[in-house]
C-alpha cells in the first residue's frame, strides 16, 4: 500500500492551506522547497489519514544542505 504525503503550507499570518498531495517523499519535500520560496512561513508534511510526518523545523532540515555538502561544493 502507498503512501500519499499531502504538504500544508501556513503564512506567518497563521493562513495555511494544503499545497498538494504527492507518491513520494521527495516530490512532497520538493513542493514544500517551493511553498518555503513563494513566501510561506511554515510547511508541514502529514499522510493521508492526517498523522504528521514531518514537522515544519524538519521540513527544513531537510531542505537545508548539510555542512559537508557545502564544502564540497566550494572545493
Amino acid at each position: 500500500m502507498s503512501t500519499i504525503y499531502c504538504v500544508h503550507a501556513a503564512t506567518s499570518a497563521g493562513v495555511s492551506a494544503m499545497k498538494a498531495s504527492r507518491a513520494a517523499i521527495d516530490e512532497a519535500l520538493r513542493e514544500a522547497a517551493f511553498a518555503l520560496s513563494s513566501g510561506s512561513a511554515f510547511v508541514w508534511i502529514v499522510d493521508e489519514e492526517g498523522n504528521l510526518i514531518l514537522p515544519p523545523d524538519q521540513v527544513k532540515v531537510r531542505l537545508t544542505p548539510s555542512a559537508e555538502a557545502r564544502r564540497s561544493i566550494v572545493r
